[in-house]
This record gives structure tokens, C-alpha cells and sequence, in this order.
């Protein structure tokens, strides 16, 4: 019966997607934290030293708002009982458009010397995430990345990643000096 109890009073948190290792938060803004749990139960965030305490809705839903944060990283952030390692922050930019925006770097289009340009993407500071195109009748909070969910940029992650993303935020990173996350 106790262990029932103990059990019952644990809050499980779920995290969306793009709250999860390896992402990039945006610099310079407020960035919002946000998950599922428990209704009613406290949801405890710790990130670069500092505390944030909420508490989930009725339905369940709950949201921290992290004051704005200077570019940098790697970080680790624990919410409630899970760690996530890796973080980053820099800029953050949904990549989106036409289908050029679709042709990878290396596949169907093949942009200019990409042997060379995939052998060369070793770049940790930036960091990819390919939603999955899907079909709903009516709007989601939810979406499936492929690969699961941020990347690093490498010769492994690069080839099938928008080509027209990975030269916009590479020029970015190299000209800013700053952790970039790419949203495709």
C-alpha cells in the first residue's frame, strides 16, 4: 500500500520535442519552458544555477518563462526528474519555404561540391532538427523530428538537412560567433 502511495504522488513530466538535449535556446529573449504533467503538480526547473517552480493546470499543461540569457553553453538542465545535457544558446531560426528549402545537401539536388561540403560540416555549435512533414486536419502541439530530435551538425547529420538552412546557419555562426539551432 505505501509504495502505491508513493507512486501516485510522483509528477511525470513530459517534455515536447524541442525541449530536449542537444537543443539551442534563443539568446537575448525571454525563452518559454513547457511540458506536460500531473494536474496540479509542482514542476521545478534548474537551469545555470537558478531555480523556477510552477505548478501544471487542470489539464495538466504547465510553463516556465526564462529570463533572457546570454549566448554560451554547453549547459544541463533538470526538470523535476529529468536531465537534460547539452544545451546551448545562440540563435534560433525556423527554416521554411518553397521546395528549394527541401533539396539536402546531399541527395536529389546535390548543391555544388558536396562530398567535400559534407566531409567538412563538423560544426558542434550548430544544431539541426527536420520536422517530419505530416497531414492534420487540425492543429497540433506536438510533432516527430527526424533522427528523433536535435542534432549536432556533422557529416552524419548534414547529408538529408536542408542545404539552403545549412549555409544560412553556418554563415551565422561563423560571423556571429554564436551557438545556432536550425529548425527545418
Amino acid at each position: 500500500v505505501f509504495l502505491c502511495f508513493a507512486l501516485l504522488g510522483e509528477a511525470k513530466v513530459k517534455l515536447p520535442t524541442l525541449v530536449s538535449d542537444g537543443m539551442v535556446l534563443q539568446r537575448g529573449e525571454p525563452v518559454n519552458i513547457w511540458g506536460t504533467a500531473d494536474p496540479d503538480e509542482t514542476v521545478s526547473i534548474t537551469f545555470q544555477k537558478k531555480k523556477y517552480k510552477t505548478v501544471a493546470d487542470a489539464q495538466g499543461n504547465w510553463k516556465v518563462i526564462l529570463p533572457a540569457l546570454k549566448a554560451g553553453g554547453p549547459y544541463t538542465m533538470i526538470i523535476n526528474d529529468i536531465e537534460l545535457k547539452d544545451i546551448l544558446v545562440g540563435d534560433v531560426w525556423v527554416c521554411s519555404g518553397q521546395s528549394n528549402m527541401q533539396m539536402p545537401v546531399e541527395g536529389w539536388g546535390k548543391v555544388k561540391n558536396y562530398q567535400q561540403e559534407v566531409a567538412q560540416a563538423n560544426y558542434p555549435n550548430i544544431r539541426l532538427m527536420t520536422v517530419s512533414n505530416t497531414i492534420s486536419l487540425s492543429p497540433s502541439q506536438e510533432f516527430t523530428a527526424v533522427g528523433g530530435g536535435w542534432q549536432v551538425c556533422s557529416s552524419g547529420t548534414i547529408r538529408e538537412f536542408s542545404a539552403a538552412a545549412y549555409f544560412f546557419g553556418r554563415e551565422i555562426a561563423r560571423t556571429q560567433q554564436v551557438p545556432v539551432g536550425l529548425i527545418c
